[in-house]
């Protein structure tokens, strides 16, 4: 350590530098608070999860001239991959079905954590994957009501930038709003879903699917790309319900629900149209894939084994009508009738299989089968 100087200039010019230094550093944290305020400004009037998710990963790697930023949430439930099926960003958060990578990260402390070179170089590349070129890192956990919800990361590869000397004050008020902000979001989306799912079953609802039909419909007729409707029906609902009780029924309907989304493929769209009946949109597919699709749906139905809430089991089966949008049609009403029509034709014919709006009018002439 070097002795203070004993000449008076040079004594006042050595306290004129150090002076300076605490005018830059002062003004440098000033600069950093604007930075860190204008964010949480951002945070709270975000719009969306896929705003929220934009502005934590692009828009903040950016601002604060980071080389990396990650971001990590819990997602048991399958909330968020619902909500966020696919993101008009260049990155997209790592989703959770447990807390372990949570606790590999944290442990019990949960507390944020600033790592350079040399200090648990193994986390970093937990964080951020195992080729990551960041040298240093601050792990912000995201936590809300006591619950490690996620954990926001940022990275960088200047060695100096997130020292483990620094405070952590800025990062942790930025933690504390972007959790705050991550449950508005979850708790919007729920709010949303509820308005066009069905309770029971989890599909879409009747007024979701007529406002999004429509929607279909023009985007089929203007850019001339084939949509196909499927009406199904769960066979002989009403013995269900009498032979083993409504809870059972209401069992029975949830499985289908549940087996007909597993058959279908993002962008498509299904919906309880009433009582134990389903209807299916399918855009971009021809009458070949269609019919594929119904037996999918219609086969798993006829092979599951529908458990009730008593433990046991129940049979059950669904017959499938399939129509095509008609060249010229000018409503979407004339392919949900069709396909109506075809389900009617495959209840005629004896039930548990697809008829297509093309065979209706044969089976339709013909005499009708047993039921």
């Amino acid at each position: 350590m070097s002795s203070p100087p004993t000449d008076p200039q040079a004594q006042v010019l050595e306290l004129r530098r150090q002076l300076q230094s605490l005018l830059d550093a002062a003004h440098a944290n000033e600069r950093k608070l604007d930075r860190f305020d204008a964010l949480e400004h951002r945070l709270i009037a975000v719009g969306s999860m896929e705003e929220l998710v934009n502005l934590l990963l692009v828009e903040c790697r950016t601002d604060f001239g980071l080389d990396a930023a990650e971001l990590w949430l819990l997602d048991p439930d399958g909330e968020l991959s619902r909500a966020l099926p696919s993101l008009p960003t260049a990155k997209a958060p790592r989703l959770l079905d447990s807390h372990a990578p949570l606790k590999d990260l944290f442990g019990a402390a949960r507390v944020t954590r600033l790592v350079g070179p040399g200090h648990d170089e193994a986390v970093v590349a937990k964080a951020f994957g195992e080729r990551t070129l960041v040298r240093s890192a601050a792990l912000l956990p995201l936590i809300r009501q006591g619950l490690l919800i996620g954990s926001l990361h940022f990275g960088s590869r200047d060695p100096e930038r997130y020292d483990a000397t620094s405070g952590t004050k800025f990062l942790e008020r930025l933690s504390a709003i972007a959790a705050v902000t991550i449950e508005s979001m979850l708790n919007r989306e729920r709010l949303r879903r509820a308005g066009m799912t069905d309770g029971l079953t989890g599909v879409h609802n009747r007024r979701y699917f007529d406002h999004r039909s429509l929607i279909e419909f023009s985007q089929a007729v203007r850019h001339r790309y084939p949509l196909a409707c499927l009406f199904l029906d769960i066979d002989h609902f009403k013995a269900i319900n009498d032979g083993h009780g409504h809870l059972v029924g209401d069992e029975v309907l949830r499985q289908v629900g549940g087996l007909i989304l597993r058959s279908l493929r993002t962008g498509d769209l299904a919906a309880r149209y009433g009582g134990e009946e389903f209807v299916v949109l399918l855009p971009r597919t021809d009458l070949a894939g269609a019919r594929e699709v119904a037996e999918r749906i219609r086969m798993t139905v006829q092979d599951a084994p529908f458990v009730s809430p008593e433990g046991g089991t129940v049979s059950a089966t669904l017959s499938a009508g399939l129509a095509m949008l008609p060249a010229g049609a000018v409503s979407f009403a004339e392919l949900l009738s069709a396909a109506d029509r075809a389900l009617y034709s495959a209840k005629r014919a004896g039930r548990n299989r697809t008829v297509s709006a093309d065979d209706a009018e044969k089976i339709n002439a013909a005499p009708a089968a047993t039921p």
